[in-house]
């Protein structure tokens, strides 16, 4: 049976439905929540959604956009996010994308939230490489046995606070303007 992918006529092509893929690195699980919650508002919304972790996506012809996330560590997104980007980013310029980033910033308390917020290194290049329509940050997750304890005494020293943090508001009205772009060009108003 031939792939449905491969020779398609063009009017068939035209009438099949538009499917985003909800794309994402994770080390601890954080970053997948969110990629989860988003994937789960976009399907509210009506639109056919798939969620992968990016080590199992090998092909992108099937996707007309891409949300894709990940974790910071040392001031950078996961490797396996930027091994994706880089065998994806020709593909990932002729979709519509969204990228997001997770980690522990996002702690509005006291002096720690705004030294916590430094953007990921690369970020602005990273954005402009794959033509993304938009790019948040959102904040994590911060487990106590995640971090030595020299790490938790500066923490807490500048008022930073253990736990989830992650605002699942801010998450879904993200993913609710994503819904409302894929509506959009879905329907060419």
């Amino acid at each position: 049976m031939p792939d449905p992918r491969i020779d398609t006529p063009p009017e068939a092509v035209a009438s099949r439905r538009p499917i985003t893929l909800v794309a994402y690195a994770t080390a601890r699980g954080s970053t997948r929540g969110i990629a989860e919650r988003i994937a789960s508002r976009l399907r509210d919304a009506g639109h056919a959604v798939e969620l992968e972790p990016v080590n199992l996506v090998r092909d992108l012809s099937r996707y007309d956009a891409v949300v894709l996330g990940s974790p910071v560590f040392n001031q950078r997104w996961m490797p396996a996010a930027d091994a994706f980007v880089d065998q994806h980013a020709a593909e990932l310029r002729g979709r519509a994308v969204w990228l997001f980033s997770v980690g522990t910033f996002g702690d509005d308390r006291r002096l720690i939230g705004p030294a916590m917020r430094r953007e990921p290194l690369g970020i602005g290049d990273l954005v402009r490489r794959v033509g993304a329509h938009d790019y948040r940050v959102f904040a994590g997750v911060i487990n106590r046995a995640d971090w030595p304890l020299v790490g938790r005494m500066l923490y807490h020293a500048f008022g930073g606070r253990l736990g989830d943090h992650r605002n699942w508001d801010q998450v879904e009205r993200w993913a609710d303007a994503i819904a409302a772009a894929r509506a959009q060009a879905a329907t060419g108003k």
